[in-house]
């Protein structure tokens, strides 16, 4: 992959990311306990997925784009 796309799609998935973790703080609202549970469990996947499957295989190849130094 060409350095160019892989720093356009680690800022995507950087904005990305920042929206669900607004939807983690909207989660925290929900009740009862148990569809609380079952949301936050739910968005931890997506936010897992994300991280194992596009982030680290994008800072493999360039770690320089390491958003965080």
């Amino acid at each position: 992959m060409e350095k160019h796309i892989a720093a356009d799609l680690m800022q995507e998935n950087l904005k990305l990311c920042a929206q669900l973790n607004v939807m983690m703080e909207k989660v925290e609202h929900i009740t009862p306990d148990e569809e609380l549970r079952a949301m936050r469990g739910h968005l931890g996947e997506v936010m897992a997925a994300i991280d194992l499957h596009l982030f680290r295989p994008l800072l493999r190849q360039y770690p320089d784009l390491e958003p965080h130094g």
